[in-house]
């Protein structure tokens, strides 16, 4: 199964970690990491070496070069973690024990495209003795899922830069085709959304929306650059905080499990779709009553009428 970006991040991490007096050739990293035996081409995997330099750069962690020949990066320069860059907290050591939740941690990453999340990392990390051989945790391994088939074709292409085409089904229901240029995925308020551009502007589109396979297309995407990623996500951020529901719900039955409500038995749900959110409420019958807004309660009522007309 191919590596997902935040895998490959990890088990280079871990490398490089484990290596930080002589470092590591391009060589020894495009062998080691199953992430970049993959690469089609070397410019390509080239290209997907830069992109995780800047990656790790943005979060923080410094690569040095080391060149017997000075410092510039060519076929006999090697790559290490600077020191300073990468600390843990003072007095933190790496035992067992805290080894062990650190693979838990990992492993719960086991959906359709973090499956094994930094398992080749961690098995690394087991040869060289931090972690016992025989550790198995996989009856308590916790599992985060993705519903969705197109989280992972678009995180495969957002890694590649890739564009995507796909069927998108409107609030309306109304069906149209997309091409975009993916830039990233979020969960917000429960809901898995990507960020894409689409004829020239950033748009968000629901992962539940999407009804089609998504194609990974040969077409370079477009990126959006840090500034304007984070505008647009704190645009989307906005939005959902303005859109409220309140909610009765009913004691001791599975909508209180899922809507945690307070001690009166009101919910605050803050949504992205307003149908989305009415067809789950749905789900619950009468266990749940819709105290506003008033826009949802009518949707409600039309759904309701809908299945009793059908059904009559």
């Amino acid at each position: 199964m191919k590596q997902s970006p935040a895998e490959r991040l990890f088990t280079l991490t871990c490398y490089l970690l484990s290596t930080e007096i002589k470092g590591l050739s391009k060589q020894d990293i495009y062998r080691a990491v199953p992430g970049y035996q993959e690469a089609k081409s070397q410019d390509a995997v080239d290209r997907l070496f830069e992109r995780d330099k800047k990656s790790l750069k943005d979060a923080g962690i410094q690569l040095e070069v080391i060149n017997n020949f000075g410092f510039d990066e060519g076929d006999t320069a090697r790559y290490r973690i600077a020191k300073e860059s990468f600390q843990w907290p003072k007095g933190l050591t790496l035992d067992s024990a805290k080894m062990q939740l650190l693979e838990l941690a990992a492993k719960s990453w086991n959906n359709q495209v973090l499956e094994g999340s930094a398992q080749s990392g961690l098995t690394r990390l087991k040869s060289l003795g931090l972690v016992a051989s025989n550790t198995d945790l996989t009856p308590f391994t916790p599992r985060l899922l993705t519903r969705h088939a197109a989280f992972a074709p678009l995180a495969r292409a957002i890694d590649t830069g890739a564009q995507v085409a796909f069927r998108y089904q409107k609030p309306d229901g109304s069906l149209s085709d997309r091409i975009v240029d993916p830039q990233s995925l979020r969960q917000i308020e429960g809901q898995w959304v990507l960020l894409a551009i689409h004829d020239g502007q950033a748009k968000n589109f629901l992962l539940r929306r999407i009804v089609s396979d998504v194609a990974v297309l040969e077409a370079e995407a477009k990126r959006l650059n840090s500034a304007e990623l984070q505008q647009v996500e704190q645009e989307l951020n906005d939005f959902v905080r303005g859109n409220l529901a309140t909610i009765k719900v009913t004691a001791d039955t599975e909508a209180q499990l899922a809507l945690n409500p307070d001690q009166n038995g009101i919910a605050k749900i803050n949504f992205m779709d307003e149908a989305l959110l009415a067809e789950d409420l749905l789900e619950f019958g009468s266990d749940v009553e819709v105290i506003e807004p008033d826009s949802l309660k009518r949707r409600i009522r039309a759904s309701l009428k809908a299945v009793m007309k059908q059904h009559a």
